[in-house]
């Protein structure tokens, strides 16, 4: 059988964006949502008023399912068309419902941490919730924590035209900026491309002082933007009494400050061994020391290009060989045409999986290109829609998992693939390369992001007594990444604070250390699955079901049996990753002296 490479969508909606079918489902759910505001929030809860709660309770999860597998799809659409109109329309009236969703969410939390606890109890405790009440419960909890309803309504309202303003001014403002490049007009993002990607050093290095001058042109506006950010988060921190600006991140990643500070304290401690890798790689490209805009620089060669069908044969392989079920569950996605592979012009950049909970199934978007890196993207992608597949028959208030895990299975199966190619390499510079970029990604999760997170702390610390100025931002950006990069590097990038797009995503504060959390978590787990085999397939299955349902403490301690507080689990987990420094420094020699 030919494998396609393009997905089936019509399996969910047919017709794609003038579908009836969908306009006739998104038209039903905006009336039924209208019905349930209409109705409006239950009274006090007691013994006579429970059945309404549990009533609302449900018909909010059964309306979030519904508005989730309309979103996927209108999601699904504008991606394989940017120039889709329609679709992109009626994503627009999707995310309108999703704000009015949330809304209902943050009314009843508030209300409901209001309630008698031994009436909650009872509640959360009923039958027809049982399997929801960690969610249910964390919600009243963190309402709990939080102003009355009118003052935290009125600062959701506000922050529509003021703090999320910010995020879309920077993104209009960056977006809009353009460059000439050796005479050819491109984008920043393009501009970024080429600095980290040219195998030419020329290239990258003058790619990126062009980078460099444009966001210097930029910065005032930037730092404009991140410092009225902060200030209206400050001010509602303030307002809800929080001594911390991590109290949300860590509340939304169900981790413990401890937990975070013993993950950071492994990594400042054993990631200097990454300057071993900075010296050969160093000694490959010529020069004494790396600059920022050779850190991403590719090494060694790949010559061999795979099919899609081949890649998918690839990944279904080496998956079995480690887990029957993954592989099973790859199979069958790729051939169920629920992968939209293409390499064609019209279609958005980048790669997401996208869940149908009413349907029971997931859509991976890529553009495969035949490339190495397009055999992991498609790994990762499917881990994402495995987590999905084994979660299918929970209640959809249980499969909510936080940024801190949702990497788990996607790293996994990232993982898994690349080993199996560093094994299957058939010469010394494929398997340099192969090194390279699992050394890069190392680098970026263990002092990249790092820098981020003790940025972003210096930023608030001084923010709380004034607004900062472009200078004291270069100043503070610098100084977080010599620290994090062991001052090993010839150059830096203290403009990063403005180039890059995590630091205004008001949607997620601090949108940096989950993604470390979530790699060393993924390789903690693939650590302990090397060393059980068989015997974690099932474990495994039962950690990724219930990322919904538990704190990440309680998950790493009911199924790894680990204390995340502690510093062992990360020792492990951090080891594993730099134990091909010396793999690659010696392959370094070796080439040397061919």
């Amino acid at each position: 059988m030919e494998l396609t490479v393009n997905w089936d969508l019509d399996t969910i909606f047919q017709g794609g964006s003038n579908s009836t079918e969908f306009a006739d489902f998104i038209n039903t759910l905006a009336t039924d949502f209208g019905n349930l505001e209409a109705a409006g929030l239950p009274g006090k809860l007691a013994d006579d008023t429970r059945p309404a709660w549990v009533n609302l309770i449900q018909a909010l999860y059964e309306i979030g399912a519904r508005l989730r597998d309309a979103g996927s799809f209108g999601h699904c659409l504008v991606s394989q068309n940017v120039n889709d109109d329609k679709a992109a329309q009626l994503l627009a009236q999707i995310d309108q419902l999703g704000t009015r969703l949330g809304t209902l969410w943050t009314q009843l939390a508030a209300i409901a941490a209001q309630q008698d606890a031994q009436a909650w109890t009872k509640l959360a405790t009923d039958p027809r919730l049982r399997d929801v009440s960690f969610h249910l419960n964390e919600e009243r909890k963190i309402a709990g924590m939080k102003m009355n309803l009118e003052m935290e309504t009125l600062a959701n309202e506000l922050g529509v035209d003021g703090y999320h303003a910010w995020d879309r001014l920077y993104g209009v403002m960056s977006g809009l900026k353009q460059v000439t490049f050796n005479n050819e007009p491109m984008s920043l993002g393009q501009l970024q491309n080429l600095y980290t990607d040219s195998p030419e050093r020329q290239v990258r290095q003058s790619a990126f002082r062009v980078f460099e001058e444009s966001w210097t042109d930029l910065a005032r506006n930037c730092a404009l933007a991140l410092n009225h950010q902060a200030g209206f988060r400050l001010t509602l921190y303030k307002h809800r009494q929080w001594d911390s600006v991590l109290i949300e991140p860590l509340l939304e990643n169900r981790l413990k400050a401890e937990t975070l500070e013993t993950m950071w304290g492994v990594v400042d401690a054993k990631s200097t061994r990454l300057i071993d890798y900075f010296r050969a790689k160093a000694k490959l490209l010529g020069v004494n020391r790396l600059s920022w805009f050779d850190l991403s620089a590719p090494v060694g060669e790949i010559t061999k290009a795979y099919s899609y069908a081949q890649a998918a044969d690839f990944v279904v392989e080496h998956m079995r060989h480690f887990n029957p079920d993954i592989a099973d569950y790859c199979r069958m996605a790729v051939d169920n045409c629920w992968v939209e592979a293409e390499n064609r012009p019209g279609k958005r950049a980048g790669a997401y999986c996208a869940s149908f909970p009413l349907s029971q199934q997931s859509r991976v978007f890529m553009t495969y290109n035949g490339s190495y890196n397009g055999i992991l993207t498609l790994a990762h992608e499917l881990g994402h829609g495995y987590h999905s597949w084994v979660m299918r028959d929970l209640p959809f208030g249980a499969r909510r998992y936080t940024m801190s895990v949702a990497e788990t299975a996607s790293t996994f199966n990232e993982t898994v693939v690349r080993d199996a190619s560093l094994n299957a390499a058939a010469d010394d510079q494929e398997r340099l390369s192969i090194l390279g970029t699992k050394l890069s990604d190392a680098t970026t999760f263990l002092m990249n992001i790092r820098a981020r997170f003790e940025f972003e702390l210096a930023f608030f610390s001084q923010r709380q007594h004034k607004q900062l100025s472009v200078d004291e931002l270069n100043e503070l950006m610098l100084s977080a990444q010599m620290t994090a990069y062991k001052d090993s590097l010839a150059a830096y990038h203290p403009l990063f604070w403005a180039s890059k797009l995590h630091f205004y995503i008001t949607r997620a504060p601090f949108y940096n250390f989950p993604y470390t959390f979530g790699y060393l978590f993924s390789n903690g787990v693939y650590a302990q699955a090397l060393a059980e085999g068989a015997a974690f397939r099932d474990s495994y299955i039962a950690l990724l079901r219930d990322t919904g349902s538990m704190t990440t403490e309680s998950l790493a301690k009911t199924h790894l049996g680990v204390d995340l507080t502690r510093p062992e689990f990360w020792e492990t987990a951090v080891d594993r990753v730099l134990a091909d420094v010396d793999r690659f420094v010696a392959l370094v020699e070796i080439l040397a002296h061919d």
